[in-house]
């Protein structure tokens, strides 16, 4: 038994309203907030010449421990890559904005209405389809799969190379984050 239009205008509706209510509850202030509390100096920690060292025996211990410590400041360095690699792109960039935009419109639709277009009327549930068969061949062929590997390539071997080479001589980590329930010792670098 095929639903009637009206039981998939209702299922389509509830879903946007459903995408719109998750779009409002994410906290972006929060988001931004706990993203700078935990960023680390990029000038003094981050980046400081003095820190960084041939990595010895200890390089796994060093890149597991830079992970945690400088998570935030990497999880930045992966979406600065990104950004720079879709302004690089016009194409895929004015893609992203068309189909963003597109996406907006369509979700945020109060009370969905069919839209007629040669004598043909589509349904809110076909116009998502229609819209995600647009926003694939939009992907496809823009590149923006090969943008977003490409910066997640050249983020992990900045990232990796930075985690190996920095000193853990003053990083205080806490145990809860490598899973562990009482306090680890603090590593000291052989190599200082």
């Amino acid at each position: 038994m095929q639903p009637s239009p009206a039981q998939v205008g209702a299922v389509s509706q509830a879903m946007g309203q459903q995408a719109i209510g998750y779009m409002r509850s994410i906290n972006v202030p929060g988001m931004y907030s706990t993203v700078s509390r935990s960023t680390r100096s990029w000038v003094t920690d981050f980046a400081a010449p003095s820190r960084f060292l041939k990595p010895g025996d200890d390089w796994a211990v060093r890149l597991r421990t830079n992970l945690l410590y400088f998570r935030s400041n990497y999880s930045l360095l992966f979406a600065g890559f990104l950004v720079f690699s879709i302004l690089s792109n016009p194409i895929l960039l004015f893609a992203m904005v068309v189909l963003s935009a597109a996406w907006t419109w369509l979700l945020a639709q109060r009370n969905p209405t069919s839209v007629t277009i040669a004598s043909k009327s589509y349904g809110p549930f076909e116009q998502k389809a229609v819209l995600a068969v647009i926003t694939f061949i939009g992907v496809a062929f823009t590149g923006l799969s090969s943008t977003l590997f490409w910066a997640l390539g050249v983020s992990t071997v900045a990232i990796g190379a930075h985690a190996v080479t920095h000193t853990t001589e003053f990083h205080v980590v806490e145990a809860s984050e490598f899973g562990a329930g009482d306090s680890l010792p603090e590593h000291r670098d052989s190599n200082v």
